[in-house]
């Protein structure tokens, strides 16, 4: 299954550390936002990293579709190209 995960976590040290753990399962296509091509284990992986590095004032979705389709040309992000 595709999903896109995107977040605005106020705390800059769990988002990093989010971030990083998210690069296992896809790619960074914007600062707070991955595509990834998961299983359902994977899934539940990814959730739980989420309620670990989230607190309940932040915004965390994760969207599931049938695929996932870009227009144009696409930087992928690394972990070092951001700054907080």
């Amino acid at each position: 299954m595709y999903i896109v995960v995107t977040y605005d976590i106020s705390n800059d040290k769990q988002r990093s550390k989010l971030a990083k753990n998210l690069l296992q399962f896809g790619i960074r296509t914007q600062k707070s936002f991955f595509e990834c091509e998961v299983n359902k284990r994977e899934l539940a992986i990814i959730k739980k990293l989420l309620e670990k590095y989230s607190e309940p004032e932040d915004s965390v979705t994760i969207y599931e579709t049938n695929e996932i389709v870009r227009i144009g040309d696409v930087k992928y992000l690394e972990v070092d190209d951001l700054v907080f």
